[in-house]
C-alpha cells in the first residue's frame, strides 16, 4: 500500500486522527494523501484531524488551494455526527513567514462556521490537540 510520505495514526484515546508527513511530497502525493487521512478517518468515525505538515515544504500553490476549496473540504461537512475540526501544525518560522492566499495558513485564517468544518493553524502540538478537544 502506497504512504505518500505520510504516517496516519489513530488516537481514540484523544479522541483524533494524527496524520505526520515524513518527507517531501509532491503535489499528486498530497492530493492521494489528503484521501487516505480520509478513508483512515471514515473506518475511525473521527472528525478530528492534526495534520503535521513540518517535514515538508510548503506545497500549496493557487491551483492546490483551489483543488482543495473545490473538491475536497466539501467533501467534510455532515460527513461525521460533528463537524470535521483540522489543526494543521507547522514550524514557528513557517508560521512567521509571509502567507500567500493559497498557503495553509491562509486556508486556515478564511474557515467559517458555515462550511461545516473548521481549520486552524499551530505550531505548538499540545495547543492543537487543546483546539481538537473543544
Amino acid at each position: 500500500m502506497p504512504d505518500f510520505g505520510l504516517e496516519i495514526t489513530p488516537r481514540p484515546d484523544l479522541p483524533a486522527l494524527v496524520a505526520r508527513w515524513q518527507r517531501e511530497i509532491t503535489v499528486p502525493e498530497l492530493k492521494a494523501g489528503y484521501f487516505a487521512i480520509l478513508d483512515a478517518a471514515d473506518a475511525m468515525d473521527c472528525a478530528r484531524w492534526l495534520l503535521d505538515l513540518r517535514r515538508r515544504d510548503e506545497l500549496t500553490t493557487p491551483e492546490l488551494a483551489a483543488w482543495l476549496k473545490a473538491d475536497f473540504f466539501p467533501k467534510l461537512p455532515r460527513r461525521y455526527a460533528e463537524p470535521v475540526r483540522i489543526a494543521f501544525l507547522v514550524s514557528p518560522l513557517r508560521a512567521r513567514e509571509e502567507q500567500s492566499d493559497s498557503s495553509v495558513a491562509a486556508i486556515s485564517h478564511n474557515s467559517q462556521s458555515n462550511q461545516g468544518f473548521f481549520t486552524a493553524l499551530f505550531t505548538d502540538e499540545a495547543a492543537a490537540h487543546r483546539w481538537l478537544a473543544g
